[in-house]
C-alpha cells in the first residue's frame, strides 16, 4: 500500500480543518504540488508524501490500512481537538490559535 493516499490526505486535512495551504506549509512541501497530489495530477515523491502523512500523524490524524473487506482510511487519534494536542507543539502557533480561537497558548 502506498505511504499516503490522496482521499486520505484530504480527509485528514478536512478533519483537522486544514487547507491546502496550509498543511503544505506545516509539512514543508509546496502548495501546488499538494493540491496536485490530491486531485490526482501529480504524483509525488516518496519522501513528500513521507512528511505529508507525518505532519497529519503529528496533528492527531491516525491512518487505518485497508484490510480484506473494507477500504483504507482515516480517524482522529485522540478525543480532543487535535490542535491542543501536546504533539502540535512544535508547530506555528498562529496555526494552532487559527484552529482553535479559545485555547490559551
Amino acid at each position: 500500500m502506498p505511504v499516503l493516499l490522496a482521499s486520505q490526505c484530504r480527509a485528514a486535512r478536512a478533519m483537522l480543518g486544514l487547507s491546502q495551504k496550509d498543511l503544505a506549509h506545516l509539512a514543508e512541501v509546496g502548495s501546488r504540488t499538494l493540491a496536485d497530489f490530491e486531485t490526482g495530477t501529480r504524483s509525488p515523491h516518496h519522501r513528500t508524501l513521507k512528511a505529508i502523512r507525518q505532519t497529519l500523524e503529528t496533528a492527531g490524524i491516525l491512518f487505518i490500512d485497508g484490510e480484506s473487506h473494507l477500504g483504507p482510511g482515516v480517524r482522529l487519534n485522540s478525543k480532543e481537538h487535535p490542535a491542543l494536542m501536546p504533539s502540535m507543539e512544535p508547530h506555528t502557533p498562529e496555526l494552532r490559535q487559527e484552529l482553535s480561537p479559545d485555547a490559551t497558548l
